[in-house]
């Protein structure tokens, strides 16, 4: 037998796959304006972040910082019978010691009531008398911020003791009530009634204490009561402070260009060390005239 030869079968080619082309990035103009919104957002949830963190944290410790030097100041005061009695007072000048054994609380008190005013302390409001005189005194105090001196008035009761010590000596109160306004004074006496908010957070009124005048009472100031403004009541921020932060804010505009000018023309480390700080306390004086717009006994 012949054998037959087994001619070659041609193979068919294979199909080559067909190369997906690469999605064609979209136009950087179309992405600038997503990613400064993006850069926008994230720089504004660190500043409110950090301006939380300033009324939670650094603000009390400002707060007792200054009581501490008050503190030794008005004892000073005290000692050399210089501490002020009747006005004209200064806004902002120690007038009195607050003592509430029950929650503890020692506080030196500051003549007015402003948001400024009660960032160092309690405040005495202007068109009262100085606690230990006849009449109606009133102390404003913080709930929250600023280390919260009166954000545990609701935990006194009747029949609490309450001390203040002026230039005139020491004023003993006695607790009669609490609630959201003032129980009528006893015709002749002298009474104290201290405000604060009431809440730390998110106050919608004002939580107030009575307490009425156990010891003798001093000599009052025959003068007339200064009057006050719209900020040193209750419940109202300081429309003042829109100046400052306006100012400052376009100072921390100027600190912001300067320091990114210098991290693309000079060296990152020396930059950073120096820009810090200016930018830490341009940051601070913000958050300062951002507080005295919130309610002054938040």
């Amino acid at each position: 037998m012949t054998a037959v030869e087994e001619l070659p079968v041609a193979e068919t080619p294979k199909e080559t796959p067909k190369e997906t082309a690469a999605p064609t990035p979209p136009p950087a103009s179309t992405n600038l304006p997503l990613r400064a919104a993006g850069v926008a957002l994230g720089l504004l949830g660190v500043f409110v972040l950090g301006f939380l963190a300033y009324l939670a944290v650094l603000s009390p410790l400002q707060h007792d910082r200054d009581q501490i030097t008050r503190y030794a100041d008005f004892r000073k005061e005290l000692a050399e019978g210089t501490a002020p009695v009747a006005p004209p007072i200064a806004a902002g000048k120690s007038v009195a010691i607050l003592e509430i054994p029950r929650l503890g609380l020692r506080e030196v008190v500051v003549e007015g009531t402003t948001s400024a005013d009660l960032t160092h302390g309690p405040g005495h409001r202007r068109d009262t008398p100085l606690p230990g005189q006849p009449g109606i005194s009133v102390i404003l105090g913080r709930a929250g911020a600023y280390g919260g001196p009166f954000g545990d008035l609701g935990k006194l009761h009747t029949g609490d003791v309450i001390t203040v010590i002026t230039g005139q000596g020491l004023a003993s109160y006695t607790v009669s009530g609490t609630g959201p306004s003032i129980l009528p004074p006893v015709p002749g006496s002298s009474t104290l009634v201290l405000v604060t908010a009431d809440s730390g957070v998110a106050p919608r009124g004002e939580a107030l204490v009575t307490a009425r005048l156990t010891s003798q009472p001093v000599a009052g100031n025959s003068a007339e009561a200064p009057r006050i403004h719209r900020s040193e009541v209750g419940l109202s921020g300081d429309l003042g402070a829109l100046v400052p932060l306006l100012l400052w804010a376009e100072a921390l505009l100027l600190a912001v260009g300067l320091t990114t000018f210098s991290y693309l023309r000079w060296s990152k480390w020396p930059t950073y060390v120096i820009s810090s700080p200016v930018l830490l306390a341009v940051l601070w004086n913000i958050y300062e005239s951002l507080a005295r717009l919130l309610p002054n006994t938040l």
